[in-house]
């Protein structure tokens, strides 16, 4: 059973409430207020004092006693088995703590960059707008074909910066930087062209490409991957771990089928498409440094973390994403012979922990599990 971590005062060490990493199940009402009245923030530390208090009072009753505080979490009188509609309610979230990766709320490209700089699987590319480039084609039907602005009024610097960094991993110039500016300034005069000539702007018209280290791409193509890239990037965060379930399980291998896809994606783009598929191959290396380091650091603050059931969830959590992460990606066909191969392993190495601690596959969703992934890459098929 896991033991908290206890003061000697006998109160619970408050890394314990307050970890970034723990994340805690419990069944325990939020604060309410009067209808219509906004629940304020010192109702709700007032609720924390008081489950902390309740807590701390139950350690005391049973100081004497190996203790398990998960129903104290859960919340006072909740029985060890729930019932449904006469059915037993199985556990399909972990029970106590269950580590968790860095799960950024990202609205913006600076949300994205800004969560990247604290290990998160991400990157502002994925966030950049390109109505700027409409705008500005608006002011440039202005121009004749042998004018220029004083000043260019084309808001891209950060769209090129960002550009540049996710496909080069960094490894650019200012050099690098004016050069695509150029580039976009022409794409630009395109699409205002476009405009003078009584059509709609139109990306996948315009001839100009951009140069990405020593790769060519054209504006549209690098948009697709754009929202490829993001679309398969958020398998790589906001994961839990710790605790085997069908959640997890599911999880964990999607990680792996994004990271594989990255690479499939990219094997018949050329240049660009091999800079994507390593850009790729870094997110997920992210991905799963947040799950080992996060799993680091719960077992330095509470001992349910350090229990070999935990560790080997673990274990067996990154060993699905490895599995998948390493599928054939030379073909199409080759793909998907492979992820029928990889699911059965995968399924496997899930039996072999519920047999290690002798539970039915049932009881981690096994089954539920395995359908969820399969739709996952089937629809991924149907896309690429």
């Amino acid at each position: 059973m896991p033991m908290p971590t206890i003061l000697p005062t006998g109160q619970l060490h408050p890394d314990l409430f307050n970890g970034p990493f723990v994340k805690r199940i419990s069944s325990t009402p939020a604060a309410t207020g009067e209808p219509g009245v906004k629940v304020t923030g010192d109702a709700m530390a007032e609720r924390w004092k008081a489950e902390e208090k309740r807590v701390n009072e139950y350690w005391r009753e049973h100081r004497d006693e190996a203790i398990d505080l998960t129903p104290q979490l859960r919340g006072k009188g909740t029985p060890s088995t729930d019932y449904y509609n006469g059915k037993t309610v199985v556990e399909n979230k972990g029970m106590g703590f269950i580590i968790e990766t860095i799960d950024p709320t990202i609205y913006t490209a600076e949300d994205a960059n800004k969560a990247a700089a604290s290990g998160g699987a991400t990157h502002g590319f994925f966030y950049r707008k390109t109505d700027f480039l409409f705008s500005a084609a608006q002011e440039y039907t202005a121009l004749g074909e042998n004018e220029v602005f004083r000043y260019r009024n084309i808001n891209d610097v950060n769209f090129v910066r960002d550009t540049l960094d996710f496909f080069t991993n960094g490894n650019y110039s200012q050099t690098d930087v004016n050069r695509m500016q150029d580039q976009m300034t022409s794409i630009v005069r395109e699409l205002a062209q476009q405009i003078k000539d009584g059509g709609t702007p139109d990306l996948s018209k315009v001839k100009t490409t951009l140069t990405v280290g020593d790769a060519e791409v054209s504006i549209s193509q690098l948009l697709e991957m754009q929202k490829t890239g993001q679309e398969l990037s958020e398998s790589f965060s906001g994961m839990t771990s710790g605790s085997l379930t069908a959640h997890n399980t599911e999880a964990f291998a999607k990680m792996g089928i994004a990271k594989a896809l990255g690479n499939y994606y990219g094997s018949d783009k050329g240049a660009i498409g091999q800079m994507f598929s390593q850009s790729m191959d870094r997110l997920y290396e992210k991905g799963l440094d947040q799950v080992e380091r996060a799993h680091a650091w719960a077992q330095s603050v509470t001992y349910g973390a350090k229990t070999a059931g935990n560790r080997d969830a673990v274990k067996t959590e990154l060993g699905l994403a490895k599995l998948f992460s390493q599928m054939d990606t030379g073909s199409k066909s080759g793909l998907v012979q492979s992820f029928s191969s990889t699911l059965t392993q995968a399924r496997a190495l899930v039996q072999q922990y519920c047999s290690q601690y002798n539970m039915p596959t049932t009881h981690v969703g096994l089954a539920g599990a395995t359908v969820g992934i399969e739709k996952f890459f089937q629809s991924w098929m149907e896309k690429l």
